[in-house]
């Protein structure tokens, strides 16, 4: 697909030595159960939960917010989980017996906390169906909406130089393994498994992020992208109406849906 930017598990790693571009050492096994990147079908449903406001700013820009992920609530965001203290992982093991490679220290837990404040994150759910848990958990309240995509559509019309995956999520004992200085910001711990998260990330460019920035907009194609808009399960007939009103000037080729979500 054009315009995908997909991290799709490879075989082996090798240190190449950047002067002659020649192998220094073995390939070394990639084990499956390590690798945090995942690719899903184009069909497959996303969702994204968020309060009416966030919604205005995403259809008045034609722009989707990426967050800094050390904003977040999670505390391994961007970091080496609890097991890394303990162990290593297999596909680690067999890179540290190949090459002298000091493992995991003071300046690699440095660098990790560098990047938290350089890494922008857009968080999307993989669902058939709207789901209640995230309406609680990503909401404030009634004023709220979910908005509907899918795959192809962020693959297609989202900017490229953007990571697009899945995420692996684990046991609190599972060592991560940094293939990459962004592959530990795709692993997240069991208990936000039911989010079932597909997200996307934006790396560190030309134009460094500001300590005072929180956040920033990355344009898109706003009616490509968006394919549903349903209110939450408690929405008044006013705020309904107030939807009804914005769609109509921003998205006019779609119509409101009310959640099938009892209360």
């Amino acid at each position: 697909m054009k315009n995908a930017h997909f991290m799709e598990r490879p075989t082996h790693r090798v240190i190449i030595d950047r002067r002659t571009g020649q192998p220094v050492g073995p390939p070394v096994p990639i084990h499956p159960e390590d690798w945090p990147y995942g690719v899903i079908h184009p069909s497959e449903r996303l969702w994204k939960y968020m309060d009416f406001w966030k919604f205005e700013d995403l259809c008045g820009r034609g722009a989707l917010y990426f967050s800094r992920s050390d904003k977040f609530t999670d505390p391994f965001e961007g970091r080496f989980s609890q097991g890394n203290s303990t162990s290593m992982s297999a596909s680690d093991a067999a890179f540290h017996a190949a090459y002298p490679i000091a493992p995991f220290g003071k300046e690699l837990v440095a660098s990790q906390e560098i990047m938290r404040q350089c890494v922008l994150i857009s968080c999307w759910q993989r669902s058939k169906k709207e789901d209640w848990e995230m309406w609680k958990g990503y909401t404030s309240g009634v004023e709220s909406i979910a908005i509907c995509t899918s795959a192809k559509a962020l693959n297609e019309f989202v900017p490229s130089g953007i990571i697009k995956s899945t995420v692996k999520y684990h046991a609190d004992d599972f060592p991560r393994t940094e293939f990459d200085h962004l592959a530990v910001f795709f692993y997240k711990p069991n208990s936000y498994s039911f989010e079932k998260e597909f997200r996307m990330l934006l790396p560190p460019g030309k134009e460094p992020i500001g300590l005072d920035e929180i956040g920033r907009h990355v344009p898109v194609k706003l009616k490509k992208i968006v394919h549903r808009v349903i209110t939450h399960p408690g929405a008044s007939a006013t705020f309904k109406a107030k939807v009804d009103l914005a769609m109509r000037q921003w998205l006019k080729h779609l119509r409101r849906e009310d959640s099938y979500l009892l209360l």
